[in-house]
């Protein structure tokens, strides 16, 4: 593995080389004219395992995002469909927000934000790409998410988890993630709409320019909403970017103070 490894980065650093020159050969070319140079093609080869089927587009490296949203709410404009049980958990927490006395939110005690909160956070992802998984790392409290495309289900004794478990194939040039096995500890958005353990999230990774990955992400739990629901976060190609620390813990103004109640500032 380890002669591979090293054969695929000197081929990676011999083909960097190589094109400054190849670049003047074609342009001293007959004809060749003044064309402009082809865009960037997004991807890291030293993030991509080499098992990794030519035909699956190159989605590894560091993403910056392009978006965000306190508020996920539906792509079409529509209203949210909540039921019942949860429009008003919904408005209790914006009410006490507004009394200056926000209720507890995992995220702010630093836990892990769950999915789909995950999704359009505005913090940079790290993608690495292998034959059996696909691994996103977040810069948000250093957490990250396997992608299982090896076609197993999710284990039958799974217990469930703030990510819970993802499975993913590939349709084509679309990466499609379905995630089950959520606890249903946090809630959608950072305004609070609240899901439940039985929330199915599935995400469609695609590219939309050499430099651009959309994820459409669409919510199905019929404990929480009357109706499946999707939502679209977009992030930039970043592959000189490099994570930072991130310590929750330090520094923390939304900590609940001694009577629960946490401090705004």
């Amino acid at each position: 593995m380890q002669v591979r490894i090293l054969t695929f980065r000197a081929m990676t650093a011999l083909v960097f080389a190589a094109g400054p020159c190849l670049q003047a050969i074609a342009a001293q070319a007959p004809g060749s004219g003044a064309q402009p140079p082809k865009p960037v093609v997004m991807g890291d080869p030293l993030r991509r395992d080499l098992g990794v089927p030519d035909s699956s587009p190159n989605i590894s490296g560091t993403w910056s995002p392009n978006t965000f949203f306190r508020v996920i709410s539906p792509v079409d404009g529509s209203a949210t469909p909540f039921l019942p049980w949860a429009r008003e958990f919904f408005l209790n927490r914006n009410a006490a927000e507004a009394r200056g006395e926000p209720l507890f939110d995992p995220n702010a005690n630093c836990l892990p934000s769950g999915v789909p909160r995950v999704i359009p956070t505005p913090y940079p992802l790290d993608i690495v790409q292998t034959p059996d998984a696909i691994y996103i790392g977040i810069e948000v409290m250093h957490s990250f998410r396997i992608i299982h495309m090896d076609g197993r289900p999710m284990p039958a004794d799974f217990k469930p988890t703030y990510l819970g478990y993802s499975a993913g194939r590939w349709e084509g040039d679309v990466l499609v993630v379905e995630t089950t096995g959520l606890n249903g500890y946090t809630q959608v958005d950072e305004e609070g709409r609240p899901k439940s353990s039985s929330m199915k999230v599935t995400e469609r990774y695609m590219k939309r320019a050499p430099d651009l990955l959309e994820i459409t992400y669409t919510l199905d739990d019929p404990r929480t909403y009357s109706r499946p629901w999707t939502a679209r976060a977009q992030y930039r190609w970043a592959p000189t970017l490099r994570f930072s620390e991130y310590v929750c813990e330090e520094n923390n103004r939304n900590k609940p103070d001694a009577s629960g109640k946490l401090r705004t500032r």
